[in-house]
């Protein structure tokens, strides 16, 4: 035997009955599974007897192993042909092959949205301006990819490109054990986020929302429709026009004033100026939001003032006009 080299001799034939055996036995296994890309003996077989020489016969080669997640299926005859690559001396090692072996290679996941979130970080760091405001949408599915077993280190590449454009390209390569395994591409639409008023539960058409009916949340800018609200004015004083489901975003087109004072109804009119206030009783003659102006007969006098809408069921009269009849 020399130095640096394993000859390995196959005895397919057990020694005659009553002879006594001292070498060692390869027992091939059917099922195996593996972690390198290498298969030896010792991944597929259980190799007892004779030290060192059974340790040596571990570390033989027996095959590339599959991919990850893959599996090889060989017969009887493949593995004595896989085996006889090298040689065994015949009276001190004999084998027992099973009808099938399988090997199957150990694998670990790595989820698609793990590499987007390294071209995010990366574009944080690389892209001028960019910030937790940010916003890189795949376009496509990211899908999730297999890699050996060990540790794992992505790392992303972004491909050129000009500032503030709409696209952006991007490879991630998967490292695994220590060797870059795969390189993945990956292209983006870019954006950025922003604070947009949202619906917390669904609003009817005419409802009035209250504060506990809208949040805030962080929406997508290519994604949030340009007239998205970012707060809730004039709370009780506006009503739904287009109905909303629970998390969709309030736009200004959603919303109008709602009707503060009604046709007929009873209202106060309030005249002030410097040094005075005066109130008094009177009909509305239309419907009015708040900011319109109204025609209002005075309950007393009869007369018929202008005012605007100040809340509900209160008219402001302009001092000027507080003597004018229609």
């Amino acid at each position: 035997m020399t130095s640096g080299r394993l000859l390995i001799a196959i005895v397919l034939a057990l020694p005659g009955v009553g002879a006594a055996f001292s070498g060692v036995t390869v027992r091939v296994a059917p099922d195996a599974v593996v972690a390198r890309d290498v298969v030896t003996v010792g991944d597929i077989a259980t190799v007892e007897g004779d030290e060192p020489l059974a340790s040596r016969i571990r570390q033989v080669r027996f095959s590339p192993a599959p991919p990850p997640g893959g599996r090889h299926r060989l017969d009887a005859a493949a593995i004595r042909a896989r085996l006889r690559t090298a040689t065994l001396d015949p009276a001190r090692v004999r084998v027992d092959v099973p009808e099938t072996l399988v090997i199957t290679r150990a694998f670990q996941v790595i989820p698609g949205e793990a590499l987007v979130e390294a071209v995010r970080r990366e574009a944080r760091t690389r892209l001028p301006g960019a910030g937790e405001d940010l916003a890189l949408l795949p376009i496509g599915r990211a899908d999730d990819r297999r890699a050996p077993t060990g540790d794992v280190a992505l790392a992303a590449r972004l491909h050129d490109a000009p500032v503030n454009a709409a696209f952006l390209a991007a490879t991630v390569t998967i490292t695994a054990a220590g060797r870059d395994y795969e390189t993945v591409t990956l292209t983006f639409r870019v954006g950025r986020y922003q604070q947009v008023l949202v619906a917390t539960r669904a609003l009817d058409l005419r409802a009035v929302p209250g504060l506990a009916d809208v949040r805030s949340d962080r929406r997508l800018s290519t994604e949030a429709p340009a007239d998205a609200l970012t707060e809730l004015r004039d709370v009780g004083d506006v009503e739904i026009v287009q109905a909303l489901k629970a998390g969709d975003v309030v736009t200004a087109r959603s919303l109008r004033p709602r009707i503060l004072v009604k046709r007929g109804e009873l209202v106060t009119l309030l005249l002030d100026g410097r040094g005075f206030r005066i109130t008094a009783q009177g009909e509305a003659g239309e419907d009015a939001r708040r900011g319109d102006t109204v025609r209002v007969v005075n309950a007393t006098s009869r007369r018929e003032v202008l005012g605007k809408v100040e809340g509900a069921g209160l008219v402001r009269v302009p001092f000027a006009d507080a003597g004018s009849t229609r």
